[in-house]
């Protein structure tokens, strides 16, 4: 049997193929698999290849194209992909429950002065700033009237009192009577009524004896009716002079209450010494503060209508008077630490207490008034000033995260929770908010959370941690 030789290949034709101008390779299409097929000798095949048939070959050619790499792919994209994140800890926090307030300063006690008499002023002894303690002087009014007026009201008043033989009133109407004997007409009045009752007597007796006359008796029994009846006389002009003694004392003295109260001085009030128990020691004595002086040297001041000359107030301590919305009257209670804060001093936290609270509530705006008491024995803190503040009412354990671990879409506030290699989506209640910690609810403490890359997370997103 006569062996074939495979037919070389036909030459191709100048300028298409060859060492100098080789031929494009054909594409992995239809047409390309024909090409490649018609192109490759029969002795490169071999004998086993030819025996599977030309239907193989073909399966095989075409497979190569799909075993070949897609350009623009790796083997990283076909694993899952994970978004780097950085995450924070959940951390529990104790936290104060506070009520804010706003209000006014008050001065710890506030009074307006004004003499009891009108005159002219001729003494200011104290200026706007100055300090006073209880009973200084103030100013001073002119004198002259008040002091003439003392004059003619003793000397009567004295001399109602020689005619009792009394240098000072009695006390009572029981000592009086007591004293009433001594007085000279009523002393007098009663030895005339003991004589003619001792002339009465022997009247009698003569009588009885026979040696004595009716005439005689009538005439002596008259005599000490007559004496008794001057006693009684007696007695009530002492008395009527007593109650006039009185009247022109108590003239005296209205004279002369009116010739001091020419002078206007600084209250001294019998509450103080518990005042100074209240307010502690304080850096200044305990004196009040001349607010205002409305009266100056020569000014007239009348006493209906009073004019008012002083203004004085008590500033070691202060009252901050506010209101409270009634949701909070179970929560604010006497005794409750105030944080105190003025605008004067913006980092500076000022401490006061709850001193006293409204039994009621106002029905216009459903508020009840609370008054917190302030220590100011420096003086820093200014009467008729505006603060704000905030009551402690109570401590809570709370769970903060920080504020950028916050997701809110849709009115759902939520933050990705680290689950092992994944994040879960949880939602939480948010409360009190400040620049470095957010306070939630719905989290345990110890979770933690991511604070960056959530804009990539879904809940179930693998992450890695960075």
């Amino acid at each position: 049997m006569r062996r074939e030789e495979p037919t070389p290949p036909s030459p191709l034709p100048e300028g298409k193929g060859g060492e100098n101008n080789p031929s494009p390779t054909p594409p992995l299409n239809g047409e390309g698999l024909k090409t490649v097929v018609g192109s490759v000798p029969p002795s490169f095949l071999g004998k086993g290849v030819r025996g599977l048939g030309s239907p193989l070959l073909f399966l095989l050619l075409l497979a190569l194209p799909a075993c070949a790499p897609k350009p623009g792919t790796s083997t990283a994209d076909a694993e899952v992909k994970t978004v780097p994140v950085t995450v924070a800890d959940a951390k529990p926090m104790s936290l104060r429950r506070t009520v804010s307030v706003v209000g006014t300063l008050y001065p710890y006690e506030d009074v307006t002065l004004s003499p009891k008499v009108g005159g002219r002023v001729i003494r200011a002894f104290k200026d706007v700033g100055d300090r006073v303690g209880p009973g200084e002087p103030l100013l001073e009014l002119d004198d002259t009237e008040y002091r003439l007026a003392v004059d003619q009201a003793r000397p009567a008043f004295e001399a109602e009192l020689r005619k009792l033989k009394l240098t000072t009133l009695p006390a009572t109407d029981a000592a009086f009577e007591q004293w009433l004997p001594r007085v000279d007409a009523v002393a007098e009045a009663k030895a005339n009524a003991e004589l003619a009752e001792s002339e009465l007597k022997r009247a009698e007796r003569e009588m009885a004896s026979g040696v004595g006359s009716r005439q005689i008796l009538d005439s002596a029994s008259n005599r000490l009716t007559v004496a008794k009846t001057r006693v009684q006389v007696a007695e009530t002009d002492a008395r009527v002079t007593l109650a006039n003694a009185r009247r022109l004392k108590a003239a005296l003295d209205d004279a002369e209450r009116k010739l001091n109260d020419t002078k206007l001085n600084a209250p001294n009030p019998p509450e103080w010494s518990a005042w100074l128990k209240e307010l502690g020691p304080t850096t200044t004595p305990l004196k009040y503060a001349i607010a205002q002086k409305m009266v100056s040297i020569g000014s007239p001041v009348e006493s209906m209508p009073a004019t008012s000359c002083y203004r004085l107030v008590i500033d070691h301590a202060l009252k901050f008077g506010v209101t409270i919305p009634e949701k909070h009257a179970p929560e604010v209670i006497v005794g409750q630490n105030v944080e105190l804060k003025v605008e004067a001093y913006p980092n500076q936290t000022f401490a006061g207490f709850v001193a006293r609270i409204s039994p009621t509530t106002d029905t216009s705006n459903r508020t009840f008034g609370v008054v917190i008491g302030v220590r100011n024995g420096d003086g820093r803190l200014k009467a008729g000033g505006f603060a704000t503040g905030e009551i402690v009412v109570r401590s809570d354990t709370v769970v903060t995260i920080p504020p950028e671990a916050l997701v809110q879409f849709a009115g759902v506030n939520k933050v990705f929770v680290v689950d092992g290699n994944k994040v879960k989506a949880v939602e939480v209640g948010i409360g009190v908010r400040d620049k470095d910690w957010l306070e939630v609810t719905g989290l345990p403490a110890g979770a933690k959370v991511v604070v960056t890359g959530q804009s990539q997370l879904v809940d179930g997103t693998p992450i890695r941690v960075r």
